[in-house]
């Protein structure tokens, strides 16, 4: 069944929750790519996964080629990962580099993404290519921001500052010194469902202490609180969700320095739009961030952090594997119920859902985000 964006209700999905096709549909997919993932300011990966000069990441997002490096400046850039020259892809896996090369025809290019040579630019000629040639020949760079570690880009190039972007969560997490963090392990994950369902089930609090029991009592999310940022950016609070559970260890791993006495127990997770996770706790931190690949496919990159540097000792390697292999598994658990979620999301019964007031009104909103930029890209 052919849907069209324009002709879904808002106040029906705030009852029943976005339409079935909407998860499965190749042509809502092709207008995500452009309405969502180009428009808007999405993550492509974590900049501890890139700690020495030279490092390089292809990330593919949607129906875009990305390539990530640090500079010789020490700072990340972004740009096309596609050749100047014919359009060939450069970087297929992650690597180092001082100078990267085209495998198709050896074109040269540094750092900063400016060309560096171009073999036999001038045919027969043994003349170097002039610096003018070069100028304007250099990899195509894309508008980014890195904030908490989070590399985060705008393919469009004419969204808001990034600043004002983040700013309603920035200002929430003032009290947190992101500095500190140090990444314990990143994880990638492979999902046959829709990117969507992904982050609806990272926003809904209700499933987690049915799902992930050995993590989550009952109890433990009866206080739970709706956050509400701003047009990209909701989230929940467990005022308690730290301090409430019993301790695992005689010597815990250090939390944030500076925290206030308020956020020693708070636990809090954002969906920053359209595919950014978030988990602050006070000792870790964990980023999920979700790349849609086909209608029924996405992939997800999970990153755990210490939130103190301290924690990074050797005295704290046993904590950190099993913060590690805890998180993991919940992830894991998480990844095999969206694999079946989508078939059954996507059957025409799925539309006489009802979403439930107390629980459902974060995922309301993701709902609300998704189809507004959906309905704006069509006019």
């Amino acid at each position: 069944m052919k849907i069209d964006v324009k002709n879904i209700d808002v106040e029906q999905t705030q009852q029943h929750g976005l339409p079935p096709e909407v998860f499965k549909a190749t042509e809502i997919f092709d207008k995500e790519c452009d309405a969502v993932f180009r428009q808007g300011w999405v993550s492509l990966a974590s900049a501890q996964q890139l700690p020495e000069v030279g490092d390089m990441l292809p990330v593919k997002i949607g129906n875009a080629s990305l390539l990530i490096m640090r500079g010789a400046d020490d700072t990340i850039g972004v740009f096309h990962n596609i050749c100047r020259h014919k359009a060939a892809p450069l970087v297929d896996s992650a690597c180092r580099k001082r100078v990267l090369v085209c495998p198709y025809h050896r074109w040269a290019y540094n750092l900063d993404g400016s060309l560096r040579a171009a073999p036999k630019y001038y045919g027969d000629s043994e003349q170097p290519m002039s610096a003018q040639d070069k100028a304007d020949k250099g990899l195509l760079p894309v508008r980014s921001a890195v904030w908490w570690d989070t590399i985060f880009v705008n393919l469009s190039g004419d969204a808001e500052p990034f600043e004002e972007f983040i700013r309603p969560l920035d200002q929430l997490l003032e009290g947190y010194d992101s500095d500190g963090l140090r990444m314990i392990s990143t994880t990638e994950y492979q999902s046959s469902a829709n990117w969507k369902l992904a982050v609806d089930n990272f926003l809904d609090g209700y499933h987690v202490p049915f799902v992930h029991s050995q993590a989550v009592t009952l109890d433990s999310v009866m206080n739970q609180e709706d956050l509400f940022l701003s047009d990209n950016i909701a989230g929940l609070r467990l005022p308690t969700g730290a301090s409430d559970k019993p301790a695992k260890t005689d010597k815990p791993l250090p939390h944030f320095r500076h925290l206030t006495e308020e956020n020693v127990g708070t636990q809090q997770w954002f969906g920053i739009f359209p595919n950014t996770l978030l988990f602050v706790d006070p000792v870790w931190v964990q980023l999920i961030i979700v790349r849609p690949e086909a209608p029924t496919a996405a992939s997800e990159t999970l990153t755990i952090y210490a939130a103190n540097p301290e924690s990074m000792a050797d005295e704290f390697a046993p904590q950190r594997e099993a913060l590690s292999a805890a998180l993991n598994e919940v992830n894991q658990q998480d990844i095999e119920l969206l694999d079946k979620l989508q078939f059954t999301r996507t059957a025409p019964e799925a539309s006489q859902g009802h979403l439930v007031q107390a629980w459902d009104q974060v995922n309301v909103r993701f709902h609300q985000m998704w189809l507004q930029k959906m309905q704006a890209a069509e006019g």
